[in-house]
Parts: structure tokens; C-alpha cells; sequence
């Protein structure tokens, strides 16, 4: 199947059942895949245990680093529905980067290594709730101390019981259904 863009471009359209699998971690790969319908689940093996790094639907877009980036696949992904998705190839994306602005072309490397980063950490910090704590206390402290003196405590009055909460809630989940 194939669809029109915008641009009179024809962009191949792969129908997927539910189950099979796209792309596999440590394959080399060419091309993205935007989802047209239907979900995918998108994991990496780590410490023998499939991590989730998330579950997309229409409109959303993976594989994207291997349309800048010659490595092997960082994670697997596979249909949790029938999908359609769109094949996006380094030609198409090439072709609309050298169409925009010298920033654009020179900012969307650099959001791609950072998603690489970012990844990256959040599967050797899957599951840590200690971590996630820190990050939200820094997040707070961070927004607090950039407001004007006058709102801080209406800030504080506001967030820190619901923030307290959360917390709460994210440490009885843990000591709850924790394996440790």
C-alpha cells in the first residue's frame, strides 16, 4: 500500500498483525515508522527482563534514530494491535532537512543523541524509585527558587501537598508489590 504527502511524495504503508514484531533490538535499520492506526509496544532486554520504554498509537513515530544514526537498533517493537504504519526513509527525511532552515538541520541530530541519553538511562534506572524521588525534588526546588519571591509560597501552598502525596503513594506501591 502507499500514501500521498503532502509533497506528491509516495510513502510506503505496511499493514502489521497484532504480534509480529517490526524491528528487533541489534538489528541495523534504515527507516521510522509513523503509526497510522493501531499500537506498539516498544521494550529493550535488560538484566533478562523486557523494560517498556513506551506504548505508541496514531501519530506518533519510532525507529526514528536509525534515519540519523548508523547503529544497530536500540529496542525492539512490536504490534499490541493490527497497525498501519507509514515507512519513513533517511531519502525522506534528507529530502525535508534540506529543505528547512540551517538551525533545524543542525538541532535534530542533537535531540537524537538525547533521546539516546536519555533512554539509556531511564532502563538502567528502571524501577528506582529513589531516583524518581530526587528528580522530583529537584524539579520542584528548581521551579520554586525561578519564581518571584511574592508567588513562592502560593507556589508551595499549592504543589507540595499533592507532591506529597504522590510520593507517598509511589513508596506504599513500591513496598507493596516490590520483589525485594
Amino acid at each position: 500500500m502507499a500514501i500521498i504527502n503532502p509533497e506528491n511524495q509516495v510513502l510506503e504503508r505496511r499493514a502489521v498483525p497484532k504480534g509480529s514484531f517490526i524491528i528487533r533490538e541489534g538489528d541495523s535499520g534504515n527507516c521510522a515508522f509513523l503509526v497510522q492506526s493501531g499500537k506498539v509496544r516498544v521494550y529493550v532486554q535488560h538484566d533478562d527482563k523486557d523494560v517498556e520504554l513506551a506504548k505508541l498509537g496514531p501519530g506518533q513515530i519510532f525507529g526514528e534514530m536509525a534515519l540519523v544514526f548508523d547503529e544497530k537498533r536500540s529496542a525492539t517493537v512490536q504490534a499490541i494491535e493490527d497497525s498501519v504504519l507509514v515507512v519513513i526513509t533517511r531519502q525522506t527525511l534528507d529530502d525535508k532537512l534540506r529543505k528547512s532552515d540551517p538551525t533545524v538541520r543542525a538541532i535534530v541530530p542533537m535531540l537524537m543523541k538525547r533521546i539516546i541519553q536519555t533512554n539509556s538511562a531511564l532502563i538502567n534506572r528502571h524501577g528506582d524509585i529513589k531516583i524518581l524521588v530526587e528528580t522530583v525534588q529537584n524539579i520542584y526546588e528548581t521551579i520554586i527558587v525561578t519564581l518571584p519571591r511574592v508567588q513562592q509560597q502560593s507556589f508551595e501552598n499549592a504543589v507540595q501537598p499533592k507532591l506529597n502525596q504522590f510520593l507517598a503513594a509511589v513508596q506504599s506501591f513500591q513496598e507493596k508489590y516490590s520483589d525485594d
